[in-house]
C-alpha cells in the first residue's frame, strides 16, 4: 500500500500547493499489445485545491498522457463515497510500435488537506470486444414486504434481459417469514410466470425467521418456496454463453451467529469450487450476508462477523479468482466505491475473489461516521434496485440497475444502469 497524506505534512509555512509527490511504476513490457488495462484499489479523500492523477508514458518519450483525474470538479470535497474503497480499472491504448510503459500516480495539495491511498496495482491485456451472446441472470434481494416493487422490478429487468437463464434471489425475500407474506411473494411469482427465467435460485436471509415461531417452521417455509430440502445447493444456468454454476450458501440453524454453518456445507463449497475451476468456469456464490471486509458496509462491526466461519470462508474463496460472491443484507448504495470489491487474502491467489453488493428492492441504508467505534446507520430513501449478470467465456459483466419507485422519496422510473463492473475470467484460454 502507498499513501500520500498532506494532512500529516507538518510544515505550514510553505506556499499553496506545497505538498507534491509522484509514485512511478517500473517499466512494463507492452510490445505487441494494442491495448492494456491498469487496475488498482484506490481510497481518495478530496479537499479544495487538491488533485490526483494517473498518467502513462511510452518508451521514455517524456510525453505523459493523463488517464485518470480526481479534483474538486470530479470529486466532492471532504467526503465522496464513490472514491472510497474503490477499484479503478482504466483501458489504455498502446501506440503502434511501443515497447514499454510507465504509469505515474501524482498527488498535490496544500499542507493539511487530505490524502490518497493505492494498493493492488496490476496491468493486464485488455479484453477484446465480443460479439458473443451471454448467459444472463436477474438478481434481486431484500424485498422485505414490498411485493409490488418486486413485480415492478421483474417487469423492468425483463425489458433488458428477456432471455435470462436464471433468477437469483439473495435473501430477505419476506419481512418476517409469515405464511401470509410468502403467499404475497408466491402471487408475484405466479403472475410473472410468463416472463420469469426457467431457473430460480433462492438464498435464505435473516428476515425469513422473525415471526417468533420455531426456527424449523420458518426454515421449512423458505425451503418450500425454494423447492429444495436444504438451505445450500447448486444450480447450473444454461444459456448462449455456456454453463454458469451458482452455489447457494445459508444458515442451517437458529441464530446467533447469523450464519451458523456445518462442516458438511463448507466441505461441499470447497469441493464444488474445485470442480468448476477444473472446468475453467467463473462461479457465482450467492449468500445473503456479506463476508467481513468485502462489499459495502462489511467493515462495520455488526456486519463484519455474521458468519460462524467468516475467516475460513474468506480464505477458501481467496484461493479462487474465478469466484464472484453476491450478497445483499446491507441495502447500501450502488454509488459507493466498494459496491464491488476484489478481496485478497494472506496466502491466497494474488487476484483473490470478487464480492458485489446486490442493492435492495425495499429501502436504502447508508453509514454515518468515520470510525467503527462511533458508526451509525440511517435509512436514506425508498429504492428499487437489483443486478443483471451477463456471463461470457472470458468474462462476466455485472450491472447495478435502478428500476425506480413511484411516490415520495422514490427514484425516477428510469430502468437505468447505476454502476457496472467487468470481471475477467482468469481461467479462460
Amino acid at each position: 500500500m502507498a499513501v500520500a497524506d498532506s494532512d500529516e505534512f507538518a510544515d505550514r509555512g510553505n506556499a499553496p500547493h506545497d505538498f507534491r509527490t509522484t509514485l512511478s511504476s517500473e517499466e512494463i513490457k507492452v510490445a505487441g499489445e494494442s491495448a492494456i488495462e491498469l487496475s488498482f484499489d484506490s481510497h481518495y479523500r478530496g479537499w479544495a485545491g487538491q488533485s490526483a492523477s494517473v498518467t502513462v508514458e511510452f518508451d521514455g518519450s517524456g510525453e505523459q498522457t493523463e488517464i485518470l483525474r480526481y479534483d474538486s470538479s470530479s470529486v466532492e470535497d471532504n467526503y465522496d463515497g464513490s472514491v472510497l474503497n474503490a477499484n479503478e480499472t482504466i483501458a489504455v491504448d498502446v501506440p503502434a510500435g511501443a515497447k514499454k510503459a510507465v504509469f505515474r500516480w501524482n498527488f498535490q495539495a496544500e499542507a493539511n488537506s487530505w490524502y490518497w491511498a493505492i494498493d493492488s496495482v496490476s496491468v493486464r491485456q485488455a479484453l477484446p470486444e465480443t460479439a458473443e451472446e451471454p448467459t444472463s441472470a436477474w438478481v434481486v434481494s431484500d424485498i422485505q414486504g414490498e411485493p409490488g416493487d418486486l413485480a415492478h422490478a421483474f417487469s423492468d429487468v425483463n425489458e433488458v434481459r428477456p432471455d435470462a437463464a436464471g433468477l437469483l434471489m439473495v435473501g430477505d425475500i419476506v419481512a418476517t417469514g409469515s405464511e401470509a407474506q410468502w403467499a404475497e411473494i408466491d402471487k408475484v411469482m405466479n403472475d410473472a410466470e410468463g416472463i420469469l427465467p426457467g431457473t430460480v435460485a433462492a438464498a435464505i436471509g435473516n428476515h425469513e425467521s422473525y415471526t417468533g415461531e420455531p426456527w424449523e417452521v420458518l426454515r421449512d417455509r423458505f425451503l418450500s418456496f425454494a423447492e429444495r430440502d436444504r438451505v445450500w445447493d447448486e444450480y447450473v444456468l444454461e444459456g448462449a454463453g455456456g454453463e454458469v454454476p451458482v452455489l447457494v450458501l445459508g444458515q442451517e440453524s437458529q441464530r446467533p451467529p447469523e450464519v451458523p454453518m456445518s462442516a458438511e456445507q463448507i466441505d461441499w463449497l470447497k469441493e464444488r469450487l474445485a470442480h468448476w475451476t477444473k472446468q475453467g468456469k467463473q462461479v457465482l456464490v450467492i449468500s445473503h450476508f456479506p463476508l467481513g471486509d468485502t462489499a459495502s458496509a462489511s467493515w462495520i462491526p455488526w456486519y463484519h462477523n455474521h458468519y460462524e466461519h467468516n475467516d475460513q470462508l474468506t480464505g477458501i474463496l481467496g484461493d479462487y479468482p474465478n469466484a464472484v460472491m453476491l450478497n445483499g443484507h446491507t441495502h447500501y448504495p450502488f454509488e459507493l466505491g466498494d459496491w464491488a470489491t476484489q478481496r485478497r487474502t494472506d496466502g491466497g491467489h494474488p487476484d483473490g475473489f470478487w464480492a458485489v453488493n446486490t442493492g435492495a428492492i425495499q429501502v436504502e441504508w447508508d453509514a454515518r461516521g468515520e470510525d467503527t467505534a462511533g458508526i451509525s446507520e440511517i435509512v436514506t430513501r425508498n429504492i428499487n434496485r437489483g443486478l443483471t449478470v451477463d456471463v461470457y467465456e472470458d468474462r462476466l459483466v455485472i450491472e447495478g440497475r435502478d428500476f425506480g419507485v413511484a411516490g415520495a422519496g422514490g427514484t425516477n422510473d428510469v430502468n437505468s444502469v447505476v454502476r457496472s463492473v467487468t470481471i475477467p475470467n482468469p481461467l479462460a484460454k
